[in-house]
């Protein structure tokens, strides 16, 4: 080809290639023009706050309101909580009804959950002043890894998105979602992306020694806002090309409130947390919107206010509405996204089978047999919540899990009981102090270690050690004889040491040492989770001996030997200061020399406590009685009555009588909420009292006796505290200073279920 044909070709090349990009032009710069047009992709970024977030909703509804899709969500603690919940397909009115519907007392304060332990479990537990438990394991003595009990929070977070646990990747969800938490091994922020949705809120709202932490695989998780209360690069990495932060300011610390110790431990957090989120903040690009919620004097712990935050999110984003409206689509487009995303969390299916999965000690037959939910039955989400809480409840359960297999319309159901990590060997301690001005002083310091599930049926070694006014070392053997825990044996030995005083006409004569050497084998019969009858068999050797004073009762060494019976029904919902429910007690001693002692006696007695809500304040009823069934009834084995639990005004153990009645009623009125979420508070009381006495001991005056008293009461941080004064028509008068466990046990009024 000549030199001047390819000059020819080559210029046709380039016109050819020149008029196709030409005519091309148009259509370039239309597709250009369109993706300058569309919608950024918006990522929703909720910062940690406790109550605080509950402004997060607030946000939400009226980005609902100016029709702001969202792409994806990062929240960390109570924004993750939120974040989850409008990720998994609820709306924003969805979000209002349920955290403004939320029981915080029940859910953080764990109130209600001693109506659902079983009635040998109340028992046990009747007479502590405080909840606290250790552990002894391989690694010595252990503590719980949280102060709050969470296993209602893990309940509520199941049932909250129950049917979002069903996906595994957070990315398919309705809209996709991050958690995040710190990793108290590595020390490093984790990102929580797949797994069960309720646990990765749970971890990410873990704070230390408040709620206990999450383990996944290797890690140990903890509240993310350790290490990034608002997660702006979480959500960048995730999808967003805009980012709209929802910020929670608190008002600036008060100097004057940074001088303790105590003060300042309490800061640090918050000063490691605000170190992070303004890294973040300061992250912010042009284009980005920061929604800053100021809460005024609602705090992280102020639960009970968190439908208050929900306002203050709303008036928020209000002001904010020019920059968020800039993220909005027409109505049509909104409307067709809120329909795709919104998703349902109810679930309601036949069961097919039940199982349980994951137990170590604890016999799974046992739960079986005391489950409420059986193959066959139609459940829901809320049938299986009351369920898991029952089960809970259980002493030796820290939180109980679920998984739904198989045919979503037929699935199996599959419980997942978590077993305390500090279990099966249990410690309890308890302290108590009583003191009057008369002279009276004596405290109690009480241990008590039980080791859980020795056999398949749930056996309990329990050992028990007390000094102080009544010295005690106790052993016992408890042994369930089916898997219901129906029915049960327990041989116990014991020797204790009592020192109490005597008196004659009013005046303080002598001291008294009662010392007891027994062996006692009792079997009975739990009727539902309020009610236990025993008899038994108790061998007693006891000696009986003048410390100081007057003898007033012979000195002594018998042999009692007998048989005993007794019931108990308890529905009360706290152990002290019951604001409903009932107690009762009956027992039965029978002591005679053919059964091995060498004197015959018999005593009853009885016991009714009644508490009435009234707003909220209390109304406490009670009525006791004793009889020496007209029998002979030894010095040394009388009804002592006196001090505030069984009439006041008399010092303890001031009337030694072989039989009385006595019927009294309290009103309390709620002066203080101390902290209601754990149901701590105090009360301002009076009490009136009447009743008879027969048969002192002291030959005194017998008959009717009336009394009264005032005193302040109350739950408190140290436990069971009442202060009071009391007299009564025989011109005697008291007043005492009570702490924590229960001093004293003359008559059946002072055992711990009427407290």
């Amino acid at each position: 080809m000549k030199s001047d044909d390819r000059l020819r070709l080559l210029h046709r090349a380039v016109v050819f290639v020149a008029a196709s990009v030409l005519v091309s032009m148009p259509a370039l710069c239309a597709d250009t023009t369109q993706a300058s047009k569309g919608r950024p992709r918006v990522g929703l970024v909720l910062a940690g706050g406790g109550a605080k977030g509950g402004a997060h909703v607030g946000v939400l509804k009226v980005m609902e309101e100016l029709h702001v899709p969202v792409d994806c969500i990062a929240g960390t603690s109570m924004g993750a909580l939120i974040g989850g919940g409008y990720a998994s397909g609820i709306p924003a009115a969805g979000l209002e009804e349920f955290v403004s519907g939320i029981d915080w007392k029940a859910v953080v304060g764990n109130q209600g959950t001693r109506e659902l332990e079983p009635i040998e479990q109340k028992r046990a537990g009747a007479t502590y002043s405080n909840d606290f438990e250790l552990g002894i394991t391989k690694e010595g003595i252990v503590s719980p890894g949280g102060l709050v009990n969470t296993s209602n929070i893990d309940d509520l977070l199941r049932t909250y998105v129950a049917s979002a646990r069903l996906e595994s990747s957070f990315d398919e969800l309705p809209i996709p979602y991050r958690a995040i938490a710190t990793d108290m091994v590595q020390s490093r922020m984790v990102v929580l992306d797949r797994g069960d949705l309720a646990t990765a809120m749970r971890a990410s709202m873990a704070i230390p020694g408040a709620f206990a932490p999450v383990q996944i695989d290797q890690m140990i998780l903890s509240d993310g806002g350790l290490v990034r209360n608002i997660p702006v690069d979480v959500a960048r990495d995730l999808c967003a090309d805009v980012v709209i932060v929802v910020n929670l300011v608190e008002p600036p610390a008060d100097p004057k409130r940074l001088r303790s110790a105590t003060q300042l431990l309490s800061r640090t957090m918050d000063v490691m947390i605000e170190a992070n989120e303004n890294l973040q903040l300061a992250s912010l690009r042009p284009g980005d919107v920061r929604v800053d919620v100021y809460m005024g004097d609602i705090t992280t712990a102020d639960f009970e206010r968190v439908p208050d935050t929900i306002p203050l999110g709303e008036a928020a984003a209000r002001a904010m509405a020019a920059d968020l409206s800039k993220y909005a689509v027409p109505q049509p487009q909104y409307t067709a996204w809120r329909q795709a995303v919104t998703t349902s969390q109810h679930i309601e299916a036949k069961l097919a089978d039940v199982r349980y999965e994951g137990l170590k000690f604890v016999n799974p037959e046992y739960l079986k047999t005391t489950g409420l939910v059986e193959p066959g039955d139609t459940i829901n989400t809320s049938v299986i919540s009351r369920e898991a809480q029952r089960m809970a409840a259980l002493q030796d359960l820290d939180s109980v899990g679920y998984r739904l297999d198989g045919d979503p319309a037929q699935p199996t159901l599959t419980w997942l009981p978590r077993e305390k990590s500090w279990g099966p060997n249990y410690l309890k301690a308890d302290l108590g102090v009583y003191s009057s001005v008369d002279g009276d002083l004596t405290f109690t310091i009480y241990g008590r270690h039980v080791r859980t599930w020795l056999n398949s049926l749930g056996a309990e070694w329990r050992n028990e050690l007390q000094v102080g006014g009544e010295t005690l070392i106790a052993t016992s053997w408890f042994q369930p004889l089916d898997a219901a825990h129906r029915f049960f044996v327990e041989p116990k030995v014991l020797y204790s040491l009592a020192t109490e005083d005597v008196f004659r006409d009013d005046e303080r004569i002598a001291r008294y040492n009662f010392q007891d050497f027994a062996g006692i084998l009792n079997t009975g019969v739990n009727l539902g989770r309020y009610a236990q009858a025993r008899v038994g068999y108790i061998y007693d050797s006891r000696d009986v001996k003048v410390d100081i004073g007057s003898e007033l009762m012979p000195e002594s060494s018998p042999v009692d030997a007998g048989f005993t019976a007794a019931l108990e029904y308890d529905s009360r919902d706290t152990g002290f200061s019951p604001q409903h429910g009932m107690a009762a007690a009956l027992e039965y001693i029978h002591m005679e020399d053919s059964l091995g002692g060498d004197r015959n006696w018999e005593r009853a007695e009885m016991g009714l406590g009644v508490a009435l809500p009234f707003r909220k304040d209390i109304w406490w009823v009670t009525v006791a009685g004793g009889s020496d069934l007209k029998g002979n009834l030894p010095a040394d084995r009388a009804f002592a009555l006196g001090g505030p639990g069984s009439f006041p005004g008399l010092e303890l153990g001031e009337l030694r009588v072989g039989g009385y009645w006595t019927a009294g009623t309290s009103y309390l009125w709620n002066v203080k909420d101390l902290m209601s979420i754990r149901n701590l508070a105090l009360y301002a009381g009076v009490r009136v009292a009447g009743g008879a006495v027969y048969d002192r001991i002291d030959d005194g005056r017998s008959g009717d006796i009336y009394g009264g008293s005032i005193f302040l009461t109350g739950r408190t941080f140290f436990g069971p505290l009442t202060i009071g004064v009391g007299a009564t028509t025989t011109d005697s008068w008291s007043a005492w200073l009570s702490i924590g466990r229960p001093v004293g046990h003359g008559t059946i009024l002072e055992r711990g279920i009427f407290r």
